[in-house]
């Protein structure tokens, strides 16, 4: 059994005192307190700390002045891990533990693993189970407050009788996958998170089959949550000459009677064609799926991924198409289930076919980062822009939209570099040579340097452990310029 202690870290002394058992430690400025603070932004009761099942529990007291636990305000009782940090005033009580059983250091995945683990658990549901998918972002904290927030996050799902997997999606943000749960107590879980995490932390969350049926549109639902951005991109963005014919070929299909089928794999952009469609139309479409069946029947009908419905469920849907008034939309995987008599069919390549779209994409999802995360002089450096060219996506559209949104968190400087992506895109991509592999290896390092110091040189050089005029004349021989200020 542990004992517990607390280092009181105040104005007028820095020492341990222990926590009581069978009563709690009341802190505050009031005489006869457990801990009796003379500080004037200290309330005269303005916390108490009691151990309860081998573990310490704050309780604020609701004190006028406010609690931080790890930087974090501390609004309701909330147990504590050592290492925590309590703030109070103008002091500091430090959490310890003195003997018994430490608790497990928690291991987090890497980002690859992290993906690939969600995947397996995707192909494992298949649909028929919910999954859960949650992103918790810590900017702004410090690595202590960092890590008790994890902590505390993770167990509260463990005691919500999930068996998780989590990973470190960036610095700051974390990832998990919760497999397992009826469909009902998971919604429930991942409502608790924001409140289990903290005002000083952000949260969003997505939920198989209804945010998507792979491990991409999940984390792509997610990522957009967390950014506060359109899950659906509002207008497509085109360069490579298959989808300007596909999208030429719209305002033709748009006017002739039957069904449409738009097939290609799950993420290539299928949704966005379908969307379009409508739009050349002027319609609204209503979304079905199987978790959404249709109700009525309206005009326009967009039915996602028809792979997952009966014969019996998608003939009626279809056959709405024969009144020429509307427009119904199917998408799918391939086009077998589709009669050429009576349904048209657009087969959208998959990513990797269409080279030119790669980088005008992830062009277009930096902007829609950039405007998201307030920070306009965000760009795609040249070595990130080969490793996207050369990757194959598997995930396709979906894939690299997640990419790009993550890279443009994860940057440390305003120019998106290779650093920023994930492992994955480098281990696929072509290995260069010796020198330009070392050369662009030390651009990254200074890059990072510099933006870390302001751009102030000297610092970097500190920072590097080299004399200033070297990092000047490696500054010059790169051809590294501070950045342009905005206007």
């Amino acid at each position: 059994m542990p004992r517990w202690a607390v280092l009181v870290v105040s104005q007028q002394r820095v020492a341990p005192v222990d926590l009581p058992t069978g009563r709690p430690l009341i802190v505050g400025r009031a005489r006869g307190s457990g801990l009796e603070l003379r500080d004037p932004r200290v309330d005269e009761r303005h916390l108490s700390i009691r151990v309860v099942n081998d573990r310490p529990l704050l309780d604020p007291l609701g004190g006028t002045s406010g609690v931080l636990v790890n930087d974090v305000p501390c609004e309701a009782p909330m147990p504590l891990s050592p290492g925590d940090e309590i703030a109070l005033g103008d002091s500091r009580l430090i959490v310890m533990s003195l003997g018994g059983p430490e608790a497990p250091a928690l291991r987090l995945a890497t980002e690859d693993e992290l993906s690939a683990r969600l995947e397996e658990e995707v192909r494992r549901s298949s649909g028929a189970r919910a999954l859960g998918f949650v992103l918790v972002s810590t900017a702004g904290l410090n690595v202590a407050a960092r890590q008790a927030l994890t902590r505390r996050v993770v167990d509260a799902v463990e005691q919500a009788g999930a068996v998780a997997a989590w990973g470190e999606v960036a610095d700051d943000l974390i990832g998990g996958v919760v497999p397992e749960l009826e469909a009902a107590a998971l919604a429930a879980l991942l409502e608790a998170v924001p409140q289990v995490a903290g005002p000083r932390a952000k949260t969003a969350s997505a939920q198989a089959p209804r945010d998507g049926h792979t491990g991409d549109a999940l984390m792509e639902a997610a990522f957009c949550r967390l950014l506060s951005i359109p899950l659906a991109p509002e207008e497509p963005t085109i360069a490579d000459p298959s989808m300007v014919r596909l999208h030429a070929l719209l305002d033709d299909f748009g006017d002739k009677p039957g069904a449409v089928a738009i097939v290609g794999p799950r993420g290539s952009g299928r949704g966005t064609l379908a969307r379009a469609l409508f739009r050349a139309r002027g319609l609204e479409p209503v979304e079905v799926s199987t978790q959404r069946p249709l109700d009525g029947r309206p005009a326009a009908v967009l039915l996602r991924d028809a792979e997952g419905w009966t014969d019996d469920a998608l003939k009626p849907v279809l056959e709405l198409a024969k009144d020429r008034r509307r427009l119904i939309v199917v998408t799918a995987t391939s086009r077998e289930r589709f009669d050429p008599a009576t349904t048209q069919v657009l087969e959208v390549p998959a990513l990797a076919e269409r080279p030119l779209d790669v980088l005008a994409l992830a062009d277009a999802f930096l902007r829609e980062a950039r405007a998201a995360l307030a920070r306009p002089r965000l760009a795609l450096g040249a070595d990130a822009r080969r490793l996207l060219s050369a990757y194959a996506w598997p995930g396709q559209v979906r894939e690299l939209r997640t990419v790009m949104l993550r890279a443009a968190r994860a940057a440390v400087r305003d120019e998106v570099g290779s650093d920023a992506l994930p492992t994955r895109l480098s281990a696929a991509g072509p290995r260069s040579n010796l020198r330009g592999a070392l050369k662009e290896a030390e651009r990254d390092l200074l890059l990072e340097a510099l933006a870390r110091t302001r751009w102030n040189v000297t610092a970097a050089a500190t920072r590097l452990g080299l004399p200033r005029r070297t990092v000047v004349y490696r500054m010059a021989r790169l051809g590294l310029r501070r950045p342009a200020r905005l206007r």
